[in-house]
């Protein structure tokens, strides 16, 4: 069960989570910020979310003894299951040890698969 706490901001939130989560997650933050530069960063449900164009793209959270990435999607997970090399897909979740935060090649290809979902876009052909 993914873990909220009371926070306005998310760097609020990443300070009140507890380490070693709070670094894991900070680490992924900073590098999906840098592949969504357009996007805001916001708290919703207790938790932080990309948001872009008033939608959401991803959050992030935490569990007792991992990360989470939570991909706000089925049909996305559905589409990237057995496709990643890191992390444990479980639902819509990407579950990941806060010792190996997700790399960039890795969230690059979750974000492309949640834009095109989010601009109406569809998988291409095989």
């Amino acid at each position: 069960m993914a873990r909220g706490v009371e926070a306005g901001t998310v760097e609020e939130y990443l300070d009140r989570i507890g380490e070693p989560f709070g670094s894991a997650l900070r680490t992924v933050r900073d590098r999906i910020a840098v592949l969504l530069p357009d996007s805001d960063q916001v708290i919703s449900y207790r938790v932080p979310i990309f948001r872009r164009n008033g939608k959401s793209v991803v959050g992030l959270s935490a569990t007792a003894t991992e990360c989470s990435l939570l991909l706000m999607s089925p049909p996305a997970a559905a589409e990237l299951a057995g496709t990643l090399t890191e992390g444990s897909l479980s639902g819509a979740t990407l579950h990941f040890s806060p010792e190996h935060p997700l790399s960039e090649q890795t969230l690059r290809t979750i974000l492309a698969v949640r834009l095109r979902e989010l601009d109406g876009g569809t998988k291409p052909k095989e």
